[in-house]
C-alpha cells in the first residue's frame, strides 16, 4: 500500500468505529481518579490495548500502563501517550460523588485519542504496513495535587517522583521511545479545531508547614503563637512581590491551605499548605521560589512561628513542542480540517504546565490542543459536549501523522529525530540535573 492509502485507510477505520469510540470517551469521562490512583482507568484501557492483540504491561508507576505493537521494520518506535488522572473539583455537577474526582481538564480524552489511534492502527492491522513499532502510553499523575498523598508514596518507596512521567523516565519507560505524540482538550470551542506549538511554564511543587503554640482562643489566646496568622503574613508578603516579576518569565504563584488548624477555639498550632511556582525558566522559576522561601520565612518569623519548607515535592520543566515533528500534525490538521481550523500556535506561550517538558528534554514531542468542549479547565463550568470533535477527530490527526512518520522507510520520524536537540543526553543526566535543580528524590 502506499502512503496515502494507509492513511485513508486508518482514518476510514477510525471513522467506522465513532460508535465505539465515542462509548469509550463517555466510559472515562465517568471515571474520574487522581493521580497514582487510577485503577479502574487501568483496568480500562488495559482491556482496550489487549483487545487490540497488542503485548500489555501495567502497573508500572503503580497504576501506568504500555502497550506495543511492532510494525514491518523497527527503524523508530513512535509512542501515543495519554494522562489517566483526574482533579479533585468536588462542586462540578458531573464529579464523583464519593471522592469529588472530575476530568476537569480533559485527561479522559487525551486516553480515547490514544485508544483510538490503535483501533485505527492497530486492530485494523495497518500498523504491518508501517515501517516502525508504535507504543501505547496510559501514565498516571499528571496534575500537581494531593501532595501530601503523593510524598507518603514516596516515603513507602512506592515512587520516587510526585509526576507519572518523571517515574515513567526514572523507570526507563522512554529509553527505546524516538518521539512521542500527546494531546489535549481544550473549552475554547466546542468545534472540531486544533491548535498546535503553544509552550508551558515549568512549575515548582512545594508543600509548607507552619508551626505555632496552642492555647485557649478565647482565654488565653497570649499563651499562644499562630501559626494561621504565620500563614497570612506569608501569603501578603508574597502578594507583594507579584508586580515585580518580568512579564516575560511569566510567573504564576498559587497555593491552597490542607490544614488551618484543629478547631476554632484553640489558636492554630499546626497549619499546611502546597504551592505552585511557575515561571517560562527554569533560571526565572528556581530565583522566583527563592523569593517566595524569603517571604515564607518572613511570615513565620513576624509572628514568632516555625516553618518547614518541602521544596523536594519536585517539579516540572517548562514544555517546547518540537517544530518538526508539529509541523507533520499541522499539516494533517489542516487537511482533515480545513486550514482554518488548524492554528500554528508556534510562539506563543500559556502559564500552565504539564510534566510533558520533562519528556521533551529527551526525545522529540508534541502536544496539540483540540476543540470539543466549554468552559474554562480546571473550572466548574467545563464540559465535554462535542464527542466527535473530542474523542474520533484527535484521534485521526495522531494516527495520519503516525503514517507521515513511518512510511516510506519511516523517512519522517527520521528526519524529526536528526533536526532534534535533547537538553539532556540521557536519562541518567536527566535524574542528576532533576535531582539538583528541582529538588526531587532520586
Amino acid at each position: 500500500m502506499t502512503k496515502s492509502e494507509i492513511k485513508k485507510a486508518a482514518l476510514d477505520a477510525i471513522e467506522a468505529c465513532r460508535g465505539e469510540l465515542i462509548g469509550m470517551g463517555r466510559d472515562l469521562y465517568a471515571m474520574p481518579e487522581t493521580g497514582f490512583r487510577e485503577e479502574k482507568t487501568s483496568a480500562y484501557i488495559k482491556q482496550v490495548f489487549e483487545a487490540c492483540g497488542m503485548s500489555v504491561r501495567d502497573r508500572i508507576a503503580l497504576t501506568g500502563v504500555r502497550a506495543v505493537a511492532p510494525g514491518r521494520a523497527h527503524i523508530v518506535n513512535v509512542a501515543v501517550m495519554g494522562e489517566m488522572d483526574a482533579l479533585l473539583m468536588p462542586s462540578h455537577a458531573r464529579c464523583d460523588p464519593v471522592t469529588g474526582a472530575f476530568h476537569g481538564c480533559g485527561h479522559s480524552a487525551q486516553l480515547t485519542t490514544v485508544l483510538g489511534t490503535a483501533l485505527g492502527l492497530v486492530r485494523s492491522g495497518l500498523v504491518k504496513e508501517l515501517d516502525g513499532d508504535l507504543t501505547f502510553l496510559g501514565v498516571p499523575a499528571e496534575e500537581s495535587i494531593e501532595l501530601e498523598y503523593r510524598r507518603g508514596l514516596v516515603k513507602a518507596g512506592k515512587i520516587n517522583s510526585v509526576s507519572g512521567k518523571q517515574e515513567f523516565i526514572r523507570l526507563g519507560e522512554f529509553d527505546d521511545i524516538d518521539m512521542v505524540l500527546c494531546s489535549h482538550i481544550m473549552g475554547q470551542t466546542a468545534d472540531a479545531h486544533s491548535w498546535i506549538g503553544h509552550s508551558w511554564n515549568g512549575v515548582l511543587n512545594k508543600s509548607v508547614r507552619f508551626r505555632g503554640k496552642g492555647a485557649h482562643a478565647g482565654l488565653a489566646p497570649h499563651d499562644g503563637i499562630n501559626a494561621l496568622e504565620a500563614a497570612l503574613c506569608a501569603m501578603n508578603s508574597i502578594n507583594a512581590l507579584r508586580e515585580s516579576f518580568r512579564d516575560d518569565d511569566h510567573v504564576r504563584i498559587h497555593y491552597i491551605v490542607t490544614k488551618g488548624g484543629d478547631s476554632p477555639n484553640i489558636v492554630p498550632d499546626d497549619v499546611r499548605m502546597e504551592f505552585g511556582v511557575r515561571a517560562a525558566t527554569v533560571e526565572a522559576m528556581t530565583a522566583a521560589n527563592a523569593r517566595v522561601n524569603r517571604a515564607l520565612r518572613c511570615g513565620a518569623e513576624s509572628v514568632g512561628a516555625q516553618v518547614d519548607i518541602d521544596d523536594a515535592a519536585g517539579g516540572y520543566l517548562p514544555c517546547r513542542q518540537d517544530r518538526a515533528l508539529g509541523e507533520l500534525y499541522l499539516a494533517n490538521a489542516r487537511e482533515v480540517l480545513g486550514a482554518e481550523n488548524a492554528e500554528d500556535a508556534f510562539g506563543s506561550h500559556r502559564g500552565s504546565s504539564t510534566d510533558c517538558g520533562d519528556v521533551a528534554s529527551l526525545v522529540p514531542l508534541i502536544h496539540p490542543y483540540f476543540g470539543g468542549a466549554v468552559g474554562t479547565p480546571h473550572g466548574n463550568e467545563f464540559d465535554i459536549v462535542n464527542e466527535y470533535a473530542a474523542y474520533v477527530v484527535p484521534a485521526k490527526l495522531a494516527a495520519a501523522t503516525i503514517v507521515d512518520l513511518l512510511c516510506d522507510g519511516a523517512k519522517g520520524a527520521l528526519g524529526v529525530k536528526r533536526e532534534f536537540v535533547p537538553a539532556f543526553s540521557g536519562r541518567e543526566e536527566y535524574l542528576a540535573y532533576f535531582r539538583d535543580v528541582l529538588g526531587a528524590a532520586e
